[in-house]
């Protein structure tokens, strides 16, 4: 576990500091940006979404066979291999866009509410850009090198986002359609820094008889289009309906609540990121006793430093939307499902990659499925009635039902859940935590909590103080319950390392 941990420090660093990067975009930078029109907020981050999603289908699954396959096959088929994701996606993208073409102004009509841009057919150049990253990424993860794809996804993107942003308030880009010229361009860098250092690997040399298993490559790649599709459609779906439904100023507001949510699963992210290449490998020798081993420790870790960052969260939200302009605060009531839905999330651990890795592998597409059309179908009735909360309340619940799926899944495949008696007491520990959070100042201080946030400055003090009384209870949780010996040591490593 020794790479793991070391790459999940690394990509953990870089999960945060995005995080930092994503608040100070989404609640400084933003709104100085645009004070006036957060609709354009909106459209930035619905081209985003959309291109994320549109590069998820034209990419074929590729990507994700890459990292299943490659370490089944002769290196020296690697390059053929990735080629012919190229032009695969290549020609899906170039089909796609002449269909929007044929549809013309309608499709962006129907796309953005109340809202008419050209804009939208930056989309295919955003994707194809996706494309090419997620391509030789895979590489680089299937060779255990993942800091840097996940360095440049987490931080790179986002720091990018906050220099063109501070270049736009100052009035250095003179347009939002230059800033997103320039935006597409960032990326490109990206993606032409990730083909250099994959094309560095070394490689075996080709046989004359040698060949790849093109036809169960093509048949995998085939369901994991439909499951990445499904998992990229879910996961950019929230910022499309609410565009569609409410229009681009929600999805600012929208935006800002799950750039703060999204925290929570960050420790999962970053040790996931470690652990994909090791699981498939595991996967491939059906080594089901070493992969709980491993599931159940980066459960126990992952679980308690994702729940107490949802306290904090909790904490410190009501002074943050205080602080932030009026046109921007719609978002809040949308944080608690938001950030919850990623509790959710890891609960069940590196539970997909096992499932995406192994012979259940369409059971995440079931999944994603069932969560996509539960979505659509409760969404369509209840986010124009219930606005931002309901549209966030909505995705919990699909949260839910996709992760039950999951673990009836990974049942049926290794005989167990994969939760241990160490994740029901800590479950038991952050109920207790949220609990405490909504009876803290009432009970304790007699305080209404409806008006402790009214003022910035004492907003900041009392979060200050439930800061506080979380870290303590998460120290109680890890040294007294031992919720996590594995976080124990790392603090104790930590706490150690000026005597050594």
């Amino acid at each position: 576990m020794g790479i793991v941990k070391r790459q999940s420090i690394w990509n953990l660093a870089s999960g945060y500091l995005g995080v930092f990067f994503g608040a100070m975009n989404g609640l400084i930078l933003f709104p100085w940006a645009f004070p006036e029109n957060p609709e354009e907020m909106g459209l930035v981050r619905w081209v985003i979404s959309a291109s994320l999603l549109l590069g998820a289908v034209c990419h074929l699954g590729w990507p994700q066979t890459i990292v299943t396959y490659f370490p089944r096959v002769n290196s020296a088929l690697h390059a053929r291999i990735i080629n012919t994701g190229l032009l695969a996606s290549s020609i899906c993208l170039l089909i796609l866009f002449l269909v929007a073409l044929s549809l013309g102004d309608s499709l962006i009509i129907f796309f953005m509410k109340d809202y008419f841009d050209p804009s939208f057919w930056l989309v295919f150049p955003f994707a194809a850009v996706y494309i090419v990253f997620e391509l030789y990424s895979s590489q680089l993860i299937h060779d255990q090198q993942v800091i840097l794809p996940y360095w440049l996804k987490d931080t790179g993107r986002k720091l990018l986002l906050t220099i063109l942003l501070m270049a736009f308030g100052l009035g250095v880009i003179s347009s939002l359609d230059i800033f997103l010229y320039l935006l597409m361009l960032g990326y490109g860098c990206y993606a032409f820094f990730i083909f250099v250092n994959a094309k560095k690997i070394k490689i075996s040399i080709p046989e004359a008889s040698m060949a790849w298993p093109k036809s169960e490559m093509f048949g995998y790649s085939l369901v994991m289009l439909l499951t990445v599709s499904a998992q990229m459609s879910f996961g950019q779906l929230d910022i499309l309906m609410i565009g569609s439904f409410l229009g681009l100023a929600e999805v600012a507001q929208y935006s800002i609540a799950f750039s703060f949510g999204i925290v929570v699963a960050m420790p999962m992210k970053a040790m996931n990121a470690s652990l994909r290449p090791i699981i498939s490998k595991y996967v491939a020798q059906e080594n089901w006793v070493e992969l709980r081993h491993i599931g159940l420790r980066s459960l126990c870790t992952q679980w308690v430093v994702s729940s107490f960052l949802f306290l904090i969260i909790l904490s410190v939200s009501p002074w943050v939307f205080n602080i932030l302009p009026a046109v921007y605060q719609g978002g809040e009531p949308a944080l608690f499902w938001v950030a919850a839905a990623q509790l959710v999330n890891v609960s069940t651990g590196p539970s997909g990659l096992v499932l995406v890795a192994s012979k259940k592998f369409k059971w995440e597409l079931y999944a994603n499925l069932v969560l996509i059309l539960f979505a659509l179908t409760a969404g369509t009735f209840y986010i124009p009635n219930k606005g931002l909360e309901g549209a966030a309340q909505i995705f919990f619940t699909a949260i839910v039902l996709y992760n039950l799926v999951k673990l009836i899944a990974l049942y049926r495949l290794t005989g167990d859940f994969w939760l241990g008696i160490k994740f029901f007491k800590s479950f038991i520990w952050l109920v207790t935590g949220v609990f405490f959070h909504f009876i803290f100042w009432d009970l304790l201080f007699f305080i209404n909590i409806d008006h402790l946030f009214t003022n910035s400055i004492d907003g900041a003090f009392y979060s200050i103080i439930e800061i506080l009384v979380f870290l303590i209870w998460t120290l109680f949780g890890v040294y007294l319950l031992n919720l996590s010996p594995d976080l124990k040591f790392s603090i104790n490593r930590i706490l150690n390392w000026n005597k050594k």
